[in-house]
């Protein structure tokens, strides 16, 4: 059985994508976030995976996601300390109730292809983790087919060493370790605007783009 988990905030002005401000407003950079989610959830629903999460922050966000999550998806708040704490224990809950793969990313990749999800599933066949890096020293996606250890404890976040740290927090515990393709996350105004040029080419990211023409066009 394969569990996909996508993390995610509920889209609330000046709680997310703060380094979008002030090239658009807190309003505005929470509609692109929503359009974000969107893209991401239905990249997520077409691999037809047996089981699909949404796992929200804050602990209380329920209300405020679920108007936009399919019916047929799972809903379930992150617990932890840090990222990496709360990473772990939603991969390894998941592994815990019946799951043999359980791959998990993040919200800041809407223009992500469906194929770097389905090789990542493939490639736990031989291999304890898997990794698919971003172009700024973090990554977007991990996965693992078995309870995985504390991997995390030397990592900082938000930082260009935070994929780097992983690796060797893997390596650390003699797992066999594949990656996926490096993809762009979407953290300011410019990478926003690279991705929806060469999204469309493509057809992807759809959610978004019509926030970002809406927004363009000055009628949000």
């Amino acid at each position: 059985m394969t569990d996909l988990i996508v993390y995610l905030k509920n889209p609330e002005p000046e709680k997310v994508k703060t380094r979008l401000q002030p090239h658009y407003s807190p309003e505005e950079a929470a509609c692109l976030y929503r359009g974000f989610i969107e893209d991401t959830v239905e990249t997520v629903s077409s691999i037809g995976a047996d089981r699909c999460w949404a796992a929200y922050t804050p602990a209380g966000a329920r209300s405020g996601i679920e108007t936009f999550i399919p019916s047929d998806w799972n809903l379930a708040p992150q617990v932890g300390d840090d990222l990496g704490s709360r990473m772990r224990q939603s991969l390894n809950a998941s592994i815990a109730t019946g799951a043999d793969r359980a791959i998990l990313i993040g919200s800041d990749i809407p223009s992500l292809p469906g194929s770097h999800i389905t090789s990542a599933i493939s490639r736990l066949d031989n291999a304890d983790v898997v990794l698919g890096p971003t172009n700024d020293g973090g990554f977007y996606l991990i996965g693992i087919r078995s309870t995985l250890p504390d991997i995390f404890s030397d990592v900082t976040w938000s930082t260009d060493n935070a994929f780097e740290q992983t690796a060797e927090g893997i390596r650390s515990k003699e797992l066999m370790m594949s990656l996926i393709p490096p993809w762009n996350d979407i953290d300011t105004p410019e990478d926003l605007d690279a991705e929806i040029l060469s999204s469309r080419k493509e057809s992807r990211m759809t959610h978004t783009d019509r926030v970002y023409r809406h927004l363009s066009q000055h009628i949000l």
